[in-house]
């Protein structure tokens, strides 16, 4: 039986995501699973996601960015995607916004923080069983050890050093917003970086034109549904940033529009 201590401890627990490019045929999502319940049965773990393309921290980081902020302060995000840095053996945890991270140092985190994060450790070797899979016995450490509430620092040296990545921010002047879609979600829809807020700063006259490809629209609607079925439709989605869709089709496969293509806003 649990006492009122240990029950007390368990209610403490800060819940752990997991974002990998592990996909669900192998076994490995089972595995870092399975490891993280043997360091701490009564642990929380959401999984957001196994299916990030590999090695794509891009893609990972639009996951991460628009996900760790609808969970609990101190929640704990395991990422865990091959990247093709020279030292991506490099393990690290950050704190960030009251929510720490753990992965490898893959140029993802950049692309994830609007800041610098408020500590980056490196984390100390523990006894490594699987020298090809590091991160099944140095993050599922780590990240248990953060949920406990157990202090980042114990976990190794602070550092200043990240991979960086270059994001692409849109750009404006004027009369013009220039964008890129950043993310094909699960329903073909395209998501772009272009935010409410750089639309509406320069949409004085309501009057617009949203162009990719061959393609464009001169409104923006306030849900999917507000098209025909098969229709255009450019919407700001639950994001906050905007997106492209065919109503209840494929934009991907209907428009052929890709992750990197060029959106273009034109104001009146």
């Amino acid at each position: 039986m649990c006492n009122f201590e240990t029950k007390i401890r368990i209610l403490d627990l800060k819940p752990v995501t997991i974002t990998s490019d592990f996909g669900t045929r192998d076994f490995y999502a089972a595995v870092v699973t399975g490891r993280l319940l043997s360091l701490q049965p009564a642990l929380n773990i959401v999984t957001v996601t196994h299916q990030i393309r590999q090695y794509d921290v891009f893609q990972a980081s639009v996951v991460v960015r628009n996900t760790f902020g609808s969970f609990p302060e101190g929640s704990v995000h395991l990422v865990l995607v091959n990247g093709s840095s020279a030292i991506q053996n490099r393990q690290l945890a950050l704190r960030y916004k009251n929510h720490y991270f753990v992965g490898p140092d893959n140029g993802l985190y950049g692309l994830v923080f609007d800041e610098n994060p408020d500590e980056i450790i490196e984390l100390n070797s523990v006894e490594i069983e699987h020298d090809t899979f590091p991160e099944l016995d140095i993050c599922t450490h780590a990240a248990v050890h953060l949920a406990e509430g157990k202090n980042i620092s114990e976990l190794g040296d602070k550092t200043t050093e990240l991979v960086s990545s270059m994001p692409f921010k849109p750009t404006s002047d004027n009369n013009t917003i220039k964008g890129m879609v950043i993310y094909i979600d699960n329903y073909h829809n395209a998501i772009t970086n272009i935010t409410r807020r750089m639309f509406d700063k320069l949409n004085k006259s309501g009057k617009f034109t949203i162009r990719f490809g061959k393609y464009f629209t001169q409104k923006i609607s306030p849900t999917y549904n507000y098209a025909p079925e098969a229709e255009l439709v450019a919407v700001f989605g639950s994001t906050g940033l905007l997106e492209i869709a065919l109503y209840q089709a494929s934009a991907r496969e209907l428009l052929g529009i890709r992750v990197s293509d060029v959106v273009r806003i034109d104001f009146e």
